[in-house]
């Protein structure tokens, strides 16, 4: 009886976004359904092959890099948030055939585009902006070095 109402309520769940093996499981016990019949549960569901972690990962990996302009690091840490295991999130982002630094690039241009940089502390201040978007110090520099973003006169003009 409680099998039957766990499977009722992931299956409602999951009618409507993606869900993660763990986030199933943890809105399974919120619902009140005991932690053994939440397993049986998701693991049934993911034999039939309705709740894939990998497949989880791998679009949530193309949506946070294409849609959310995100960086590797930052999607990472999301997805581990989401109880998606290491090896399977490296294995999702070697598998991507998403050009980051392109992808960045665009989100600059996107983002700064016409932006007059007036000291280092402005650049500073954008550098800050992408690492919070998961974005690495390397990266960044190297794409405002390919762009070209500098400053325009101040100290070291």
């Amino acid at each position: 009886m409680e099998f039957e109402k766990a499977k009722k309520i992931a299956a409602k769940l999951i009618s409507f976004k993606m869900y993660t093996m763990d986030e199933v499981y943890k809105k399974l016990i919120q619902k009140g359904i005991s932690g053994e019949i939440a397993e049986q549960t998701v693991g049934e569901f993911c034999k039939a092959g309705i709740l894939n972690d990998e497949e989880y990962a791998k679009a949530y990996i193309h949506d946070g890099l294409l849609v959310n302009m995100k960086g590797a690091f930052r999607i990472k840490q999301e997805l581990i948030q989401k109880g998606i295991a290491s090896s399977i999130i490296e294995k999702a982002f070697r598998d991507t055939d998403i050009d980051e630094a392109a992808m960045l690039e665009e989100y600059v241009r996107l983002r700064f585009d016409g932006k007059v940089f007036f000291d280092w502390k402005e650049i500073e201040k954008a550098k800050a902006h992408l690492l919070r978007r998961g974005f690495g110090i390397y990266e960044i520099n190297k794409c405002f070095e390919n762009i070209g973003i500098k400053v325009v006169r101040g100290e070291d003009a």
